[in-house]
């Protein structure tokens, strides 16, 4: 985990009068998982859209192994190897489960348009792999017996996970996870606190997760950073950051073990 794979260096932006982010700089090594909390509005989800391409920064500059993508769109970015899931669930909801995962897994498919048209041997064996990929991811998230589901009528649980194989189906070398365990209990929090520590080992991936359930990322992150009105204000390992007096008077509510009162 010594080599940096993305970098955010001084990244502002600002949404006419309000400073969203002001400043912001750190980076994030391969194969770490990276945890951003910090109160409502503090800038995490703008810092993601900044990450992935959806907003521009006012000023500064985002670095992905080295070379600047700041100026590159989202699409561009994710075939970088950039993933996302977001806050607000993005599926297809009319389709199957597995019909979502097959959606994801097109962008990495080797046949052109006319090997589809002609349905050439090329595109038989492409379909037969983008197949067996997302049967595979279906069975690491725990969907298989889903897959035929609509998505529109799993439980929100469920619909979590599959927004996560949908991400894993790009093959990202980053994984960007927006708030994963909001809605969900308990039981279903500890089940993907130790579904993302094997997905991390599985894929071989690096992880930023932004998430407002504190006891879960101070055991599950190696490193995190914590930003209050835009500002990033604390960085280092959980049981650095869980000291810091600025973030037991930002978010932490005056409990330095990660647990909220």
């Amino acid at each position: 985990m010594s080599t940096a794979l993305l970098e955010v260096r001084d990244l502002s932006c600002r949404f006419g009068g309000l400073m969203a982010l002001d400043g912001v700089s750190f980076s994030v090594a391969s194969g770490e998982i990276f945890g951003l909390i910090g109160p409502n509005g503090a800038g995490k989800t703008t810092l993601f859209n900044l990450v992935s391409g959806l907003t521009p920064p006012s000023s500064g500059s985002v670095i992905w192994r080295g070379a600047a993508i700041t100026d590159l769109p989202p699409h561009r970015r994710n075939r970088l190897g950039l993933a996302r899931t977001f806050q607000n669930l993005r599926l297809f909801d009319d389709l199957s489960v597995l019909d979502n995962l097959l959606v994801a897994l097109e962008r990495h498919s080797r046949s052109s348009s006319i090997d589809g048209l002609l349905c050439t041997a090329r595109h038989r064996q492409a379909e037969r792999q983008r197949r067996e990929a997302a049967w595979q991811l279906l069975e690491e998230l725990g969907l298989s017996a889903l897959a035929d589901r609509q998505a529109g009528t799993l439980a929100y649980g469920d619909r979590r996970r599959l927004e996560m194989a949908r991400a894993l189906g790009t093959d990202p070398a980053l994984l960007l996870l927006d708030e994963p365990a909001a809605g969900l209990n308990p039981a279903e929090k500890e089940g993907l606190c130790a579904l993302i520590q094997e997905l991390r080992q599985r894929h071989r991936l690096t992880v930023m997760i932004i998430e407002h359930h504190v006891p879960l990322l101070m055991r599950l992150c190696d490193r995190m950073a914590v930003l209050d009105f835009g500002v990033r204000i604390a960085l280092g390992s959980p049981n650095v950051v869980r000291r810091d007096p600025r973030v037991i008077a930002a978010y932490l509510g005056g409990d330095a073990s990660g647990e909220t009162p």
